[in-house]
């Protein structure tokens, strides 16, 4: 067995554990033919992959299931299995594993910043993810807050705090834009998991790493810019600036240039098939390019699960394979809770 195997073969005996216990294909398409979101939740509470969370809510006792509980209720299987593989990553990993509650601390500050921009609880916002293993922030001032110098001092001490601190109004003058301060604390969040990537790490796991968050950074500027040119073709190239995120893998500093400048959505397909990624958006229409990425991600993920040798990645990928098993869950409750469509297309890469 290599040194990577023995430092995370039990690790990696945990995620394919947890990764045997999936939905398939056919289960996804018999929850979609259910009657009832209510009993779609009662048939998850008997299935291994998502019981632990769902075996604490009473039998028939879901007498409303909006998109909010319904994400509260699946987000806390994410929050279980977190915790179940953090047990088995070793004491160095534990900076890198931890990007999920990076993610939790950036989604409870966007939500808070929200909530004080429209006066109450925005409806329909997604409740900020159950996972607060040594997190930075403070949750429930942030839930609290009345003030955005009172989300700052909740976030003192997050990577987001030198981001929050530069988007600080002058008294009496209106909050920060809430798509500028999306994009700016995402942008630490990628900031942060890079340098933890390049500084702490190595050969083969480095490799995967970077080609894992780069991939995902190139792959959301080239959907940023394509959305742009689709339904706001008149955004200048100044404005692209302060919407991508400034970090490149394959996905060149002149070639993005040259995708901005580009007069319409057409002419940026042409150039990508001049471009790494000339066989990613073939055919895809601009409005398709999401689900392309979705399906770009999962590939790569499930190929570090089950055929790469294991790495801290290993756990890291399985994660985000379940939040897009998550997502076709909650696509199949609001299909039949609302009548949306079903994207049978993507349940059927998920359960395979």
């Amino acid at each position: 067995m290599t040194g990577a195997g023995m430092k995370y073969g039990a690790l990696s005996a945990k995620v394919h554990a947890l990764y045997g216990k999936r939905l398939r294909t056919e289960e996804f398409a018999r929850l979609a033919g259910m009657k009832s979101e209510a009993e779609i939740l009662d048939a998850l509470r008997q299935h291994p992959g998502w019981s632990k969370a769902l075996s604490q809510c009473v039998p028939g006792g879901w007498k409303y299931v909006g998109r909010i509980e319904v994400e509260q209720a699946l987000r806390e299987e994410l929050r279980l299995e977190y915790l179940s593989l953090a047990h088995y990553v070793p004491r160095e990993d534990r900076p890198l594993m931890e990007f999920r509650v990076r993610i939790a601390e950036r989604t409870a500050i966007l939500n808070a910043l929200r909530r004080l921009k429209v006066g109450k609880y925005a409806k329909g916002m997604p409740p900020a993810p159950r996972i607060v293993l040594q997190g930075k922030v403070d949750y429930k001032a942030l839930r609290e807050c009345t003030s955005y110098d009172q989300l700052l001092s909740a976030a003192k001490g997050s990577i987001y705090y030198p981001v929050l601190l530069h988007l600080r109004p002058e008294p009496g003058g209106p909050l920060p834009d809430y798509t500028t301060a999306e994009s700016l604390l995402r942008t630490a969040y990628f900031a942060h998991m890079f340098r933890i990537a390049r500084e702490r790490y190595s050969g083969t796991t480095q490799k995967v790493l970077l080609q894992a968050m780069g991939g995902q950074v190139d792959l959301l500027n080239i959907i940023h810019i394509l959305r742009l040119k689709t339904y706001f073709p008149d955004t200048s190239q100044e404005e692209y600036l302060t919407i991508l995120f400034p970090f490149h893998h394959r996905l060149k500093p002149e070639l993005t240039r040259q995708l901005c400048a580009a007069p319409d959505a057409r002419a940026v397909f042409e150039l990508l098939r001049e471009s790494p990624y000339q066989d990613c958006f073939e055919g895809v229409e601009a409005m398709d390019a999401e689900e392309y990425y979705r399906r770009a991600l999962y590939t790569f993920n499930k190929h570090q699960v089950l055929a790469a040798p294991p790495s801290i990645y290993t756990a890291m990928a399985y994660l985000d394979l379940k939040e897009l098993e998550m997502m076709v869950l909650v696509n199949v409750i609001e299909s039949v809770k609302y009548g949306v469509p079903y994207h049978a297309a993507l349940a059927e890469l998920v359960g395979s």
